[in-house]
């Protein structure tokens, strides 16, 4: 049901927004707290993640941190869309909206010839 991530590559940090971003809206107060739970557990470990990678040497450490610093901010994000800090919502959610991060991959693989992996690169520094 839910995803867990240990690799970091680029192409991995993509996948794993991929699929939290798939992670179903919750159907009800019980459903709502798993997820919210899960969600807020994730973020910890991601957390530990980025500050484990300061032990690291060289550029790995470097992307560690990038990587799991972003993984926090797609949790926070479907946090958010969930209203995880603020309590359950009986009605729908609206449709999701595309993050900045999304709809510049799109750009970038629409308007070059670059993989997906350079494009998620370059759009991570921006």
């Amino acid at each position: 049901m839910f995803v867990f991530a240990g690799s970091v590559s680029l192409a991995s940090a993509r996948t794993y927004a991929e699929k939290i971003e798939g992670i179903p809206y919750p159907t009800d107060q019980a459903d709502w707290r798993k997820k919210c739970g899960w969600l807020r557990r994730e973020i910890a470990r991601q957390q530990n993640i980025a500050s484990s990678g300061t032990t690291q040497p060289g550029t790995f450490s470097y992307e560690t941190q990038a990587i799991a610093r972003n993984n926090v901010a797609t949790l926070d994000s479907r946090m958010s869309d969930f209203h995880c800090n603020t309590g359950y919502i009986t009605s729908a959610p609206p449709p999701p909206a595309k993050s900045n991060i999304e709809r510049c991959i799109e750009a970038c693989k629409a308007n070059t010839h670059r993989t997906p992996e350079k494009c998620l690169d370059a759009c991570n520094h921006r």
